[in-house]
């Protein structure tokens, strides 16, 4: 049996086969647009920065905070199609989940998926490495993968690449 963040490298393989064009960075709304959803810029409450509504017989719904930066949003929206990736392999029809801010926030399975997915997508092995081996700064990477500094720097640990500064 595969371990999750193996399935859920997959699976962002597979989203980015399906629905990417090769150009970074790889922008998940409009991925989550494709595929039907309608994902809005909402004011959402402190420390939360956004969730998906998934109702049956309805197309998906992401909300990203307003209030994040835009490297923070597609973080975010890359986030919550993980979730929504993840339920349609289990044909779960029906389920919201609000992700917060705070790092201490509990992990269960699902919030491991969705963060494990959103990496691969947004910062996908080969080529994040390859950036990092043709030596583009820490700036120059969160620019080309739109991502935060915080979430590069997190990638290059556990691909056991050091960035040069």
């Amino acid at each position: 049996m595969a371990l999750l963040k193996e399935v859920a490298r997959d699976k962002a393989e597979d989203v980015l086969d399906e629905y990417w064009d090769g150009t970074f960075p790889v922008d998940p709304v409009r991925i989550a647009q494709t595929l039907g959803m309608t994902v809005y810029e909402a004011t959402l409450p402190d420390g939360e920065s956004g969730r998906i509504v998934k109702e049956p017989h309805e197309d998906a719904a992401i909300y990203l905070s307003r209030d994040d930066p835009p490297q923070r949003q597609n973080y975010t929206a890359a986030h919550e199609l993980g979730h929504w990736f993840e339920r349609a392999m289990n044909d779960d029809d029906d389920y919201s989940f609000v992700d917060h801010r705070a790092d201490s926030q509990q992990k269960d399975a699902h919030e491991w998926f969705a963060e494990w997915f959103a990496a691969h997508l947004l910062m996908p092995a080969h080529d994040f490495i390859a950036a990092v081996d043709e030596g583009l700064s820490l700036a120059r990477l969160t620019r080309k993968f739109g991502v935060s500094r915080a979430a590069a720097r997190n990638r290059a640990r556990l691909l056991g690449v050091t960035i040069c500064d």
